[in-house]
């Protein structure tokens, strides 16, 4: 039996296979980059525990499905991969967790740079003879890592909203309670900056931003701003596509907008104070327009956004995740207290009229630069206290 489950025997035994669900779910938990360790897994019904698995595979991917019967044993789920050209690794026996998960190590290799395979799991009940396929199977393909300005980020948990009074210096808010557990549960990368003048017009073609030309010469480094949520998809799109023909963009992935909640980890640094940098935020910390620790007006002259990178970095080396420019994130808002008491896993709301931005801007008091803080406006409203970042992070529904 441990033959079939390897392969060796499924290029002969085809025939009619049962095609019901079998709660066998393929995930890609960290993706394959050339130089770093990819992870996959599967979960299944607790009932499955003690089953013998194995993991098939075969190169390149196998499209549509095969069918397969061997005498004395009942077959269920469809196999989708290559029955003539796959190969059996992996194995192990199912436990009581209901999830399993193995690392691959990619060898720093450029000509691996594209190389792909599809994988399956397959187990055998040896009590009842069944043999269960995975319900899909995960095609992967190696790709280069991102470009150096985009920061690394594990996964984690940490405690998001604030539970901050409503009057100075934080003028906390019901939408940011209640403080609730969030876990990131996948690996992903954020830009260190903000999306700036010059790699917007690199990639749309236009400039939309209010602080350009002989006024502001060096605008090409500030953020890109008066762009509207749509505008910021669209770049996310174009810069997917591009990066996805250089070989930059491992498989269940994309460059978008990061959701409220990874916007929130990254900018926390695993901090839990009302700032990342600690509990008051001061004038030569950020650029925004007024502190409420110091009762000073942080201006010079006119306010305005400035070069990416002009303050001190958080812990996890990403610049400007206060002030500067509010920064779009994916989430839809109703404008409602909306958090949840309990903790939860990647969270990520889909609908609502307004579109979620965080972060303050140069236009903003301290209070609106808080970790906490988040606001929304319809997605086509554009101003120039408004920009975005990008992460390049696993794709939602």
């Amino acid at each position: 039996m441990r033959a079939l489950l390897t392969g060796g025997l499924l290029a002969a035994l085809a025939a009619p296979l049962a095609s019901q669900a079998t709660g066998r779910t393929m995930q890609l938990l960290a993706p394959a980059v050339v130089g770093q360790t990819a992870t996959f897994g599967m979960t299944y019904p607790a009932s499955a525990a003690g089953n013998l698995y194995v993991f098939l595979w075969c190169a390149p991917p196998f499209p549509g499905t095969a069918t397969l019967v061997v005498p004395g044993f009942t077959l269920l789920g469809a196999i989708r991969v290559d029955p003539q050209n796959s190969v059996g690794t992996w194995t192990g026996v199912l436990g009581a967790s209901g999830a399993l998960a193995h690392p691959l190590a990619i060898p720093t290799l450029p000509s691996l740079v594209g190389y792909a395979w599809d994988l399956q799991s397959v187990d055998l009940e040896a009590s009842t003879l069944t043999v269960r396929f995975s319900d899909n199977e995960l095609t992967i393909a190696i790709a280069d890592p991102p470009p150096p300005d985009m920061a690394p980020i594990a996964p984690g948990s940490f405690l998001m909203g604030s539970n901050a009074g409503t009057g100075p210096p934080y003028h906390g808010n019901v939408v940011e309670r209640p403080v609730h557990q969030v876990a990131i549960s996948r690996p992903f990368w954020i830009g260190r900056h903000a999306v700036t003048q010059l790699e917007y017009l690199a990639v749309m073609a236009v400039n939309p931003s209010w602080f350009q030309g002989a006024s502001w010469p060096n605008s090409a480094y500030y953020p890109v701003e008066t762009v509207s949520w749509h505008e910021a998809m669209a770049y996310c799109a174009m810069l997917t596509a591009q990066e996805a023909a250089a070989g930059r963009v491992p498989s269940g992935y994309e460059y978008r907008l990061p959701t409220e909640a990874e916007w929130e980890y990254c900018c926390r640094a695993a901090t839990t104070t009302e700032f990342n940098c600690g509990s008051a935020l001061y004038c030569a910390e950020a650029n925004f327009r007024y502190s409420w620790h110091s009762n000073s007006n942080c201006w010079t002259t006119n306010g305005q956004t400035t070069t990416v990178g002009s303050y001190a970095p958080n812990a996890w080396g990403l610049f400007d995740m206060h002030g500067n420019v509010y920064e779009w994130c994916l989430d839809a808002w109703d404008g409602s207290a909306n958090y949840p008491s309990s903790m939860v896993v990647d969270p990520y709301v889909q609908s609502g009229p307004y579109r979620v931005f965080r972060g303050g801007s140069w236009l903003d008091q301290s209070n609106g630069c808080r970790s906490a803080f988040r606001y929304g406006y319809f997605p086509t409203n554009t101003a120039n206290d408004r920009g975005f970042r990008v992460v390049l992070a696993p794709i939602l529904p």
